[in-house]
């Protein structure tokens, strides 16, 4: 069986290249995540955390649908990167305004949820 680092590279090249269903490709990284709990090569987690952030983070060309799927990543990837997480959750706190401020409060209570 393939290796969770394995899942996810695959999964991002897909969201990198804007092949496919976003959402979809998201659901599956949220359930490859959960389903391991290992910690990721810090180059592939700041990858996937520039992916899932330029989606929650976008003004325009993003669904709200993707931006929940992105938010429930970034959820499942804080059982093992849980500092990586609020630090880029943070970041924008300090650069945001307008919609993308309501996913990244969505996020952090699914979070508080989650871990709390």
């Amino acid at each position: 069986a393939p290796t969770v680092a394995a899942i996810v590279t695959s999964l991002l090249e897909r969201l990198q290249d804007n092949e496919g269903d976003r959402a979809q490709a998201y659901h599956q990284l949220e359930s490859a995540l959960r389903g391991d709990g290992g910690r990721l090569q810090s180059g592939v987690l700041n990858r996937l955390l520039a992916e899932v952030s330029g989606d929650i983070r976008a003004a325009e060309g993003v669904t709200d649908d993707v931006r929940t799927a992105a938010s429930d990543v970034l959820v499942a990837l804080a059982s093992s990167h849980f500092h990586f997480v609020m630090s880029e959750l943070q970041q924008h706190l300090k650069a945001l305004g307008g919609i993308s401020e309501e996913f990244v409060f969505v996020t952090l209570g699914k979070l508080a949820s989650s871990y709390g």
